[in-house]
């Protein structure tokens, strides 16, 4: 079985159908959901209680006063 290795934390077999793809897509999915329902306001806190957290690397690829590049 051959593994993708993009994410040393996180391997996925690379011999899946389309269909077991998307099984799974589907459950991350549906789990994603239920665990936002359910945490949602704890998780908002902890999102507004450190904004390290977020991705804040594209609002910092260009100066306040950089030329827009297109």
């Amino acid at each position: 079985m051959n593994w993708l290795r993009d994410d040393p934390l996180l391997q996925l077999p690379t011999d899946w159908t389309p269909e077991q793809a998307l099984a799974v897509y589907d459950w991350l999915t549906e789990i994603s959901a239920v665990v936002w329902r359910y945490y949602e306001t704890p998780m908002r806190d902890l999102l507004e209680r450190e904004p390290e957290r977020r991705d804040s690397a594209q609002h910092d690829l260009f100066g306040f006063d950089d030329p827009i590049p297109f």
